[in-house]
């Protein structure tokens, strides 16, 4: 299913910059953020269906949401909670574990 989602997930190159990419992923992935109003929107991308999809999960537990909304809600453990270590290679959980933390940074929820 996670492949599947990643698959529909249209490439965007333009914030394939620099400043957006994620450091301590095996494969490039760039994720973006915008504020408007109280409200957190990201924007991810990848070369991988597996990565894309995983930012699908995730983007739906965000976007939308305000900070208090955010800092409220356990990100890692309600995505912990569907299990999907068990599916992973070590390397893309510790991928996944970066893009979460970079969208919480970003979104105002943990330090930089």
């Amino acid at each position: 299913m996670i492949i599947q989602w990643g698959k529909k997930v249209q490439p965007k190159p333009d914030i394939r910059l620099p400043g957006n990419l994620i450091k301590g992923c095996e494969l490039p992935v760039w994720l973006v953020h915008e504020q408007e109003g109280e409200q957190h929107y990201f924007a991810f991308d990848s070369d991988s269906s597996v990565m894309n999809g995983l930012a699908v999960l995730l983007l739906v537990q965000l976007n939308g949401k305000t900070s208090v909304q955010i800092a409220a809600g356990d990100l890692a453990q309600s995505l912990r909670s569907l299990g999907l270590e068990k599916h992973l290679t070590p390397s893309r959980n510790n991928g996944f574990n970066r893009i979460i933390e970079r969208a919480l940074v970003l979104a105002g929820d943990q330090p930089a």
